[in-house]
């Protein structure tokens, strides 16, 4: 208890009176995105951007008064912080001078000069394109300051490239999309889940005290919490205030306006399920059976037997994917109920103390994304199991269709053309090469959480089912960013 103000908690207050309550050296890290925006003693009004689920409240401090808005903050801050503390403040450029002219006048000690690079800015035609945000990482004594260098990669870690992952991820450039929250309710800035985890991991402990005095959405707050650190925050805007109150209340990093109850919990770990599965070994269970599989498969013999044994999908132009998932079916009958829990109409594959799915994926694609599940149903599989998980075949594909005779020898054993094949024609859409042998290298197993989804996945809409039919939106996992994801592999 700090004379009313308790860790853990947010406060719908001015941040300079309530740093105030707070006492000398008790906090670990602060974080924090300073609008341009709040001017404490002016009544607010809206500021002049809105739009569909926007929440309202901004407003601007007069540029004159930006400095000593900016110097009383960063001395409660300054007092507050622990020696062994530090601070990242983000700016824009328009502000920076009076940022960096307040830090080094209170005494803070500057040791990065860190550049966020976002894919894309507003597009100008008589000047260049703002496409980076400026974040300054300071501390107070540089000898005391916590700072875990390995704790994301170690250094022996390399990349695709063989690069060092240790090595680019410390670079002072840091390249993190922006997050686009299409259909909820959000506030008109927010600094990314990734962009800030990468800040935790390395200049904090598990329960550490993470302070962020301009709150906004609450991301700073939600993060700490997701991953085991302790908040406190101040947001003097209402409306922003109360949203992100709502998001810790209810444990819900997204709060959708029209459906918030397919929206999976971040932090309720009261299922039992849970917290006796161990994923790991599950994976290593699964893949002894799996090991036995071909690891060469021609796709018309592929074809033929999943004919052969009345497997429905044996029609399918993208044989490949249901072959594999025809393999699995037969070799993991006696482990893994098949299939598993079903959400509306959509199905997950298997279930083995969560849901799983089967997908097969070509390594020498352009494209490191792949197609996991419905998008609804992979949250309630989340909301309902804390996870769900991905067993992927990763091989080489041989494409040799070029005068389409694979493709109207499937046709012909089919009995013609499909519906879906027909439609293609008639839109006049081009038709892919067929696949027609895939060499397995390598089977995968992903665990898939609310953090994977936020930190790299994406949906793909606007697509057709092999009836011709829109079909919902899919979750698109990138390989690429998912490494920490990759709990579990067999090589072949």
């Amino acid at each position: 208890m700090m004379e009313n103000l308790e860790f853990n908690n947010i406060y719908n207050i001015d941040c300079i009176e309530g740093m105030k309550l707070i006492p000398d050296a008790t906090i670990d890290l602060v974080v924090t995105d300073p609008p341009f925006a709040i001017d404490f003693k002016a009544k607010r009004s809206n500021y002049n951007r809105t739009a569909s689920r926007v929440l309202e409240g901004y407003k601007e401090i007069p540029a004159n008064e930006y400095y000593s808005f900016t110097f009383n903050w960063m001395k409660e801050a300054y007092r507050a912080l622990k020696e062994s503390g530090s601070m990242y403040v983000f700016s824009g450029w328009n502000n920076l001078k009076d940022i960096l002219v307040a830090l080094d006048k209170i005494g803070f000690i500057t040791i990065n000069h860190i550049i966020w690079k976002y894919q894309f800015g507003v597009v100008t035609k008589r000047k260049y394109v703002s496409s980076h945000y400026h974040c300054l990482f300071v501390c107070k004594n540089d000898k005391q300051r916590k700072f875990f260098p390995f704790t994301r990669y170690k250094k022996e870690d390399r990349g695709k490239d063989n690069g060092s992952l240790h090595y680019a991820d410390k670079e002072d450039v840091w390249v993190i999309n922006r997050e686009y929250w299409n259909g909820d309710v959000k506030t008109p800035t927010k600094l990314p889940l990734d962009l800030i985890k990468k800040i935790l991991e390395y200049s904090s402990e598990k329960n550490d005290v993470v302070l962020d005095p301009f709150l906004g959405s609450g991301q700073v707050a939600v993060v700490s919490k997701m991953f085991g650190r302790q908040y406190i925050g101040f947001e003097l805007v209402k409306e922003y205030y109360d949203f992100a109150y709502e998001r810790l209340e209810k444990n819900m990093y997204r709060i959708k306006e029209e459906d918030a109850s397919v929206q999976p919990s971040l932090f309720d770990s009261s299922d039992g399920r849970w917290n006796k599965m161990s994923f790991l070994s599950n994976a290593k269970e699964i893949a002894e059976h799996l090991k036995k599989i071909p690891k060469l498969w021609d796709g018309r013999d592929a074809i033929l037997e999943m004919k052969k044994n009345s497997y429905q999908h044996w029609k399918q132009m993208e044989w490949m994917g249901f072959y594999f998932q025809f393999l699995c079916e037969k070799y993991l009958a006696d482990l893994i109920k098949i299939p598993g829990p079903k959400y509306g109409n959509v199905s997950f594959d298997g279930l083995k103390d969560i849901p799983w799915d089967f997908k097969a994926h070509a390594m020498n694609t352009s494209s490191n994304q792949i197609i996991v599940n419905d998008s609804q149903a992979t949250a309630k599989g989340i909301k309902n199991y804390k996870a769900v998980g991905l067993i992927l075949a990763i091989g080489e594909v041989l494409y040799n269709d070029e005068d389409r005779t694979f493709q109207k020898w499937h046709q012909k054993l089919k009995g013609g053309k499909s519906v879906y094949e027909k439609e293609r024609i008639k839109r006049g859409a081009w038709s892919r090469l067929r696949k027609v042998s895939f060499d397995l290298k390598q089977i995968s197993f992903i665990k898939i959480t609310d953090d994977t989804l936020i930190k790299c996945g994406s949906f793909q809409s606007d697509f057709r089912n092999s009836n011709g039919k829109p079909r919902r939106a899919k979750v698109l996992i990138d390989l690429e960013k998912n490494q920490k994801e990759l709990e579990y592999y067999i090589e072949f």
